[in-house]
């Protein structure tokens, strides 16, 4: 994965700013590479906010992103079964600086990351299933 813009190499493909971006503050160690300073510093960010955000030079380390349509009822997801019963439409997660999962209900939104991160050589791209997915929890730390 990109160290220097590395959410905005994998969300470019979609309109990141039709959703409200929930920033799991707990599960975030998100660095800003040109001012050294910690980045993604904030729970909640509007779709303009947040793609500013991701424009910017940042490493990650680890993170949990939750995106929601305007509105909708926003909570911490810990289990796939929450996931399937929330409103939130993309849940990203990101851990040991390389590593990323991320689920998705629509499956034009789905097919745009997939085809997005195997035009950028990202390494081991597949679909996440009921079938193959081994994650317990959605969390990660």
């Amino acid at each position: 994965m990109p160290s220097d813009n590395a959410l905005w190499q994998i969300l470019k493909c979609i309109n990141v700013e039709k959703y409200c971006w929930h920033n799991i503050l707990s599960q975030n160690e998100v660095w800003a590479n040109h001012r050294g300073g910690i980045s993604f510093e904030k729970a909640y960010y509007d779709g303009k906010a947040f793609l500013q955000s991701i424009i910017a030079d940042h490493f990650i380390i680890f993170l949990k992103l939750q995106a929601y349509f305007e509105n909708d009822k926003f909570f911490d997801i810990h289990t796939y079964e929450d996931f399937q019963n929330s409103n939130c439409q993309l849940l990203l997660l990101v851990w040991d600086c390389e590593y990323v999962d991320v689920y998705i209900k629509d499956r034009s939104v789905a097919q745009s990351i997939y085809e997005n991160a195997l035009a950028n050589d990202y390494l081991e791209v597949k679909y996440i299933t009921e079938s193959n997915d081994s994650r317990i929890k959605m969390d990660i730390v």
